[in-house]
């Protein structure tokens, strides 16, 4: 698009070297039980080359099991999608409470975005315009979320498909969720994949979880759905084959 062309100078290493002194681990409390989590880029509840299945996407998102659930490419009150509050009507399937980051418009009174799914309601919302160059605008949200006791400050992001916005955009992500206490979650569609946003998450201090790539799903080879902790061990974690969008979601469970 018009105006989308690298920034001179290149990437912004001042901030990444400026979460390197902050870190992300000293000193953060533990939780006493397992965390079930999962990121799922629904690609607003259409699975390839078919029409928006919303009762899909429900028994998708509660057969998952999990405690928090972070959504990109999601619909509220948009004509594709039957004019559907689609992070309330998933949060609702089960038993979650919803939080909705509006990225744009679509539609007349539609939006479009990104949301958190948490069994508590969360604290501290923040929706962060990330920088767009031109290009499609593009949010995180963060929040804070109490799980038996301990807060857990989560960032959920739906990065550009331009790798290059994609790696500005998470420097801001990155250099704002360092700000909160910990432990700390990101999760999200990234947009690029390990040999480009690896180093950098690495670099924060963020540890990344593995698994076999998610998207797309008819054939899956780019590792572009993340999740990250700080202050947490990964338990385990796997991919869901579900038919309910053209990424997998990606599950995990931590402590």
């Amino acid at each position: 698009m018009s105006g989308a062309s690298p920034p001179s100078g290149g990437r912004g290493t001042g901030l990444l070297r400026s979460i390197r002194r902050v870190g992300y681990n000293r000193g953060v409390p533990t939780l006493a039980r397992p965390l079930r989590i999962a990121t799922f880029n629904i690609r607003h509840g259409a699975p390839p080359d078919r029409s928006v299945r919303p009762f899909e996407l429900r028994r998708a998102v509660r057969g998952l099991g999990v405690e928090l659930l972070a959504m990109q490419e999601v619909d509220r009150r948009v004509g594709r999608s039957w004019f559907l509050d689609e992070a309330r009507w998933a949060a609702r399937a089960c038993g979650l409470v919803d939080t909705f980051a509006p990225a744009r418009h679509l539609g007349p009174g539609g939006r479009y975005g990104v949301a958190l799914l948490s069994a508590t309601r969360p604290r501290a919302v923040e929706v962060i315009r990330l920088p767009s160059f031109g290009a499609e605008q593009r949010v995180a949200l963060m929040a804070a979320v109490d799980v038996g006791g301990v807060t857990i400050s989560v960032a959920v992001a739906h990065l550009h498909h331009r790798s290059w916005i994609a790696l500005e955009q998470l420097d801001v992500v990155l250099g704002r969720l360092s700000t909160r206490a910990g432990p700390h979650l990101l999760m999200g569609d990234l947009n690029v994949g390990r040999d480009q946003v690896g180093t950098a998450i690495a670099d924060a201090g963020l540890t990344t979880v593995s698994v076999p790539p998610t998207f797309p799903t008819w054939a899956p080879a780019a590792d572009i759905d993340w999740i990250a902790v700080g202050g947490l061990d990964v338990l385990e974690a796997t991919v869901v084959e579900l038919w309910a969008s053209d990424h997998f979601p990606m599950v995990a469970t931590v402590q």
